[in-house]
C-alpha cells in the first residue's frame, strides 16, 4: 500500500509538471509557431478546459487524502490549504467561462479586450498562486 505522503507528492508532482511543462514550453513555443498571443489564445482556450478538470482531479484527491487526519494540527492546516486548491480552481472555471464569451472565435478577434485582459491577468494571477502553493507543499512534503 502506497504511504499518503508518498501518494500526495506523487499527485502533486504530476500536475506540477503538466503545469509547468504547457504553461513554460507549449505555450511560448506555440506563439511563437503561430506569430500571436491571440492565436496561440484560441488554442489555449481549448486546452484551459481540459487542464482544469485534470487539476480539479488533483486538487480532490490531494484533500481525500486527508480524509483519517482531521485530528492532528498539520493535517487540518493541510486540509484547509487543499480547500482553498480547491475553491482557487473552481474560481479559475468561473472565469474561464467569462473569457470565453468575450472571444469570437470565427473571426479570431476578443470582443471586449480591456475585459478581457484584466479578467486574463486575473486567471493568471490566480494559476501562479496554485502553482506556487503546489510547489511549496511538494517541497514541504519532500523535506519531511
Amino acid at each position: 500500500m502506497i504511504e499518503s505522503n508518498q501518494f500526495r507528492v506523487t499527485i502533486l508532482s504530476i500536475w506540477w509538471g503538466a503545469f509547468t511543462f504547457y504553461a513554460g514550453i507549449v505555450v511560448p513555443l506555440g506563439m511563437r509557431v503561430l506569430g500571436s498571443h491571440t492565436q496561440m489564445g484560441m488554442i489555449t482556450q481549448q486546452v484551459s478546459i481540459y487542464l482544469n478538470i485534470f487539476s480539479l482531479i488533483i486538487f480532490l484527491l490531494y484533500a481525500y487524502s486527508f480524509r483519517y487526519e482531521s485530528s492532528k494540527t498539520d493535517g487540518l492546516l493541510y486540509q484547509i490549504v487543499s480547500l482553498s486548491l480547491i475553491a482557487s480552481q473552481l474560481l479559475l472555471f468561473l472565469i474561464h467561462g467569462y473569457l470565453t464569451v468575450t472571444i469570437d472565435f470565427e473571426k479570431v478577434k476578443i470582443i471586449n479586450p480591456e475585459n478581457f485582459y484584466l479578467l486574463h491577468r486575473i486567471y493568471l494571477i490566480i494559476e501562479t498562486a496554485i502553482w506556487l502553493t503546489v510547489s511549496g507543499l511538494i517541497l514541504q512534503i519532500t523535506l519531511e
